[in-house]
């Protein structure tokens, strides 16, 4: 079983294929933004209309709802779900800041963080689920 990932507010599916899906917006542009499915993975594929610029901050939306996905935990993380191949379901926080990479998975063992940029959040309270276990290695 593939790793799954969901909208947090409609449940629609973000990675009908090999890629998870976004909108994202930046002041009046608007684009897709496709991200790789690993953690600790920060290859994007965008228009090239669509320049990001490092440290800009994009605000993601589901392409279902539409919905925004910012995450409770952090102003500069996105919060969606996933489902793990063992078939149990976690919440994914990473940041939305171009450039910076940290990503959290906050699961039923607790929180796991991948890449070099985690420690900026290491005092972020991700909703309680226990010890941060450091995966910068990633």
């Amino acid at each position: 079983m593939k790793r799954a990932y969901f909208c947090p507010h409609c449940r629609g599916l973000l990675n009908p294929g090999a890629k998870v899906i976004f909108v994202i917006e930046r002041g009046r542009d608007r684009g897709l933004l496709l991200l790789s499915p690993e953690f600790g993975d920060y290859a994007a594929v965008l228009a090239e209309s669509f320049p990001i610029e490092p440290g800009a901050v994009n605000d993601f939306f589901c392409p279902i709802c539409h919905h925004e996905l910012g995450s409770p935990a952090s102003d500069n993380l996105v919060e969606i779900l996933c489902r793990l191949p063992d078939g149990s379901e976690a919440r994914v926080d990473f940041s939305r800041v171009a450039g910076e990479h940290a990503t959290f998975v906050c699961g039923p063992h607790g929180v796991a963080s991948f890449g070099e940029h985690a420690p900026r959040y290491e005092d972020v309270n991700f909703f309680g689920e226990g010890d941060l276990t450091r995966r910068s290695d990633r």
